[in-house]
């Protein structure tokens, strides 16, 4: 006698995770087009991603966003790792890297050294290199804002993964040179408290605060199968 599934066996299970992967998926491509739309320029549009705290989601949630940019039409895509304290570019997108931003910005290697081609297409990528005892004065330095005015005649999209603003503010002047910033919320993990205090150096730096992201924020209705994300304007609502 042939045996049938039963209900909350393992086929429903991947079934409901596969439809969450869906549901994931299509977040990122509003992601991608709400960021389109908020940055209404010619030529390069440049996204620095940060967060309040670590484990908040940030590295993957910039990943994911420049995978969907990349993923359409004639799109040139660059992804760089500003946060040298805690880099994890490199690991997420499993490239072996020689050299990275800092040896360039230490002047140990030419810019073409550190650009790395992604298993995918249209999407390349700046790891850290080697983590230097001074993040803030490389990332403030006039090497580094030459390095993005060259890269920038070169990509459609960059997108920089920076360090949490509500711990340290290395990447103040990156977040400022680049045309918005989306900050990362994660479902009860987030303290309100830092995440207010995030938007007021945001604010009073007279950053774009383009988005926030709520990361890992579980459907209504699939909460036993895994978590999401939604996107939010900042103005919109009010955060």
């Amino acid at each position: 006698m042939k045996k049938y599934p039963k209900r909350g066996s393992f086929q429903d299970v991947k079934l409901n995770a596969e439809a969450v992967g869906f549901q994931i998926k299509e977040s990122y491509k509003k992601a991608r087009t709400n960021i389109a739309y908020s940055i209404v320029k010619k030529g390069c549009k440049m996204v620095s991603v940060t967060s309040s705290s670590k484990s908040e989601g940030k590295t993957i949630t910039a990943v994911n966003i420049a995978i969907a940019l990349a993923q359409q039409v004639d799109t040139r895509v660059l992804i760089i790792d500003c946060d040298l304290r805690r880099p994890r570019i490199q690991s997420v997108l499993e490239i072996p890297v020689d050299k990275g931003i800092t040896n360039y910005l230490n002047f140990e290697c030419e810019a073409s050294d550190i650009v790395y081609t992604s298993k995918l297409d249209n999407l390349d990528a700046i790891c850290c290199g080697t983590i230097p005892p001074n993040p803030s004065e490389l990332l403030s330095s006039d090497n580094m804002k030459e390095l993005i005015k060259e890269l920038s005649k070169q990509y459609d999209y960059i997108i920089f993964d920076t360090p949490p603003i509500g711990v340290v503010i290395d990447a103040l002047p990156i977040i400022k040179q680049t045309d918005g910033v989306v900050v990362i919320v994660r479902d009860n993990v987030t303290d309100i408290r830092d995440y207010k205090k995030t938007i007021d150096i945001l604010k009073r730096s007279e950053a774009n605060i383009i988005g926030v992201i709520f990361n890992d924020v579980e459907p209504v209705g699939k909460r036993k199968y895994g978590g999401g994300y939604k996107y939010g304007y900042y103005g919109e609502y009010g955060y």
